[in-house]
């Protein structure tokens, strides 16, 4: 880490308000990801009839989770360099941690207009949606 960016991190450093504003937004992270979990246990997906639906919406859920986990890891490593002088965290990491969680959010995205249209597919053809479900097609629409 060059000099000049060590001067300006020792400047965050020693302002408290920026301090307080990370670790606020980290822990609003972590909890978050807490309450995504304990939703998911106490609720899951026992309200959906379907099994193609139920695949899906449980996709959702740890794209959610694991959402909110990577960005409590990209305030976490902010703190870092905040507690800690000049801490050598390689930027790459940042932004590959935070590229990881934007694009968890485009898929949950995704999985919601997959969810959307089998639940329009499944109103319009009733008989046979149910008589076609597939675990192996479900799984493959929430991962790509």
């Amino acid at each position: 880490m060059a000099s000049e960016e060590c001067i300006i991190l020792h400047e965050f450093s020693s302002n408290a308000f920026y301090h307080i504003v990370i670790i606020v937004k980290g822990l609003l992270c972590a909890a978050g990801a807490i309450g995504i979990t304990i939703q998911w246990n106490k609720q899951g997906v026992r309200f959906l009839g379907h099994e193609n639906s139920k695949i899906l919406f449980n996709f959702f859920y740890f794209l959610n989770f694991f959402t909110s986990l990577m960005f409590a890891l990209v305030y976490l490593f902010e703190v870092t360099r905040l507690r800690f002088d000049c801490v050598l965290i390689d930027f790459r990491l940042i932004i590959i941690t935070k590229g990881v969680a934007i694009g968890a959010i485009f898929s949950s995205n995704h999985i919601l207009f997959v969810l959307t249209v089998e639940r329009v597919y499944s109103s319009i053809f009733p008989a046979h949606f149910e008589r076609n479900s597939n675990r192996l097609l479900a799984s493959f629409l929430a991962t790509s």
